[in-house]
């Protein structure tokens, strides 16, 4: 049974990507406490640290911003995202959508990975959940958000995908982290669309009764080995300045 109430997902420990990380390594040092940090880490089951291009290459089931958050809490290294994939030799598509939309505080980080023709893996850590309440993650049909949330139509669905993603289950400090695997999802039909964190039942959400709680759009993303940038082209400052400046935004 999957975590919608269907068997069309699973989030057991099974699913596993691979993820490659920029991180601001400076010395053998650096590389030695990047190391320790992720042995301890559960869900990783190989990991590749290339000092010379700054490089961290993860693999196993964990949650990229598990990985992330990790190696910065516990060595004080900023690590960047580049790209995230699976063992395959092509890339069939990466996805990302920052739920930040909504006046609930909720927020989070989702990532999409196509693993063939109608399978998509989706990595996601949301923050600031209800605990009391049932939550779902869901797709709708535009990514308009003009009046926020609630201007992005009702649910999209297609032959296959009825809309809902995943039933969220946060944990005491209101947090989810989870990695699951969407066998009726194309990553083409959602780009573009805005995935929205409902507070309420699965009636009350096909019936738009529900509380949109947040939401993104989702966007074309770099996948594994497609992203060598070092400076953002937006404002040229290096990846390391910008990961300070988004950490402040968040403190």
């Amino acid at each position: 049974m999957g975590p919608d109430g269907n068997n069309n997902s699973t989030t057991d420990g099974n699913v596993a990507t691979k993820m490659e990380f920029a991180v601001e390594l400076r010395s053998p040092c650096c590389v030695s406490r990047v190391e320790k940090a992720l042995q301890e880490l559960k869900g990783v089951t190989h990991f590749n640290i290339d000092l010379s291009t700054q490089r961290l290459i993860v693999e196993g089931s964990v949650v990229a911003d598990t990985v992330q958050n990790l190696i910065e809490t516990k060595t004080g290294i900023a690590a960047v995202l580049l790209g995230q994939g699976t063992n395959s030799q092509k890339n069939l598509g990466a996805g990302v959508a920052a739920i930040s939309i909504g006046n609930s505080g909720v927020q989070g980080m989702l990532r999409f990975i196509q693993t063939d023709s109608t399978s998509c893996i989706v990595d996601g850590t949301i923050d600031k959940l209800p605990t009391d309440d049932p939550v779902y993650l869901t797709v709708h049909q535009t990514g308009d958000v003009t009046s926020g949330c609630n201007s992005c139509g009702s649910l999209f669905t297609s032959s296959s995908f009825q809309g809902i993603l995943s039933h969220l289950a946060p944990k005491e400090d209101q947090r989810a982290e989870f990695k699951l695997v969407r066998p009726d999802l194309k990553l083409s039909d959602i780009i573009g669309r805005c995935v929205v964190v409902h507070k309420g039942s699965q009636e009350e959400i096909e019936h738009n009764t529900s509380q949109r709680l947040a939401c993104g759009i989702v966007a074309r993303s770099s996948g594994l080995f497609e992203n060598s940038k070092r400076f953002c082209a937006c404002d040229g400052i290096t990846i390391w300045q910008q990961r300070q400046k988004e950490k402040e935004t968040k403190s």
